[in-house]
């Protein structure tokens, strides 16, 4: 199911509890829900940074 997509017209007749609300309901905290694509990305981008840091000579 898509989540709504607020505007910025929307957002602005809220009240900052609600924008809060909305944006604390929208946070994925397990992997397993979060798109898989954005996950590989996180992924890939993470083992770069380990294998680059891992290639440095220490100083």
């Amino acid at each position: 199911m898509d989540k709504k997509i607020w505007t910025a017209a929307e957002l602005e007749h809220m009240t900052p509890a609600e924008r809060h609300e909305i944006s604390q309901s929208r946070i994925v905290r397990d992997l397993d829900e979060a798109p898989k694509h954005l996950v590989n990305n996180a992924r890939r981008f993470v083992e770069a940074r380990i294998a680059a840091e891992e290639s440095t000579p220490a100083s």
